[in-house]
């Protein structure tokens, strides 16, 4: 498992459009140093997730459609790379490694199995909001 750059581009693309403005590609791309042939193929997949809304034209732009206080890491990372697993033997169910069966458990599967449960969970802990705005939170307080 690992996060991609293509991940890391549309959780900085999203932190851009969280400021609640129409923004252009060029807008983000500069904003968040993403290179632009990865921004139209991220937008394009976060927009397919309904994550952002695409305008087309003259005027166009993205902007932020999903709820940045319940929208997470595990979100993006979905909208992304579709699946997450540590290794092959994770893509299905928890039994559905070929070395592990209930006669002949294999107890690296299931361990791995218990990682990737406990990374989900903490991909899914924090909204985005928490996220991006706590630096400036902890400011606010001191």
């Amino acid at each position: 498992m690992l996060i991609t750059r293509e991940t890391d581009y549309a959780i900085r693309t999203v932190r851009a459009l969280s400021c609640g403005e129409k923004l252009t590609v060029k807008q983000i791309c500069s904003q968040e140093h993403i290179p632009v042939q990865f921004a139209y193929k991220i937008l394009k997949k976060l927009g397919k997730k309904q994550i952002i809304e695409i305008l087309r034209g003259p005027s166009g732009g993205y902007f932020l459609t999903a709820d940045i206080q319940k929208l997470t890491l595990f979100d993006i990372l979905l909208a992304i790379e579709e699946d997450f697993f540590l290794n092959n033997c994770l893509r299905g169910k928890e039994n559905d490694c070929e070395k592990h069966s209930n006669s002949t458990p294999c107890y690296i599967h299931k361990e791995f199995y218990r990682i990737q449960q406990v990374l989900i969970d903490e991909f899914k802990r924090r909204s985005l909001a928490e996220i991006f705005y706590e630096s400036t939170q902890q400011k606010e307080a001191i």
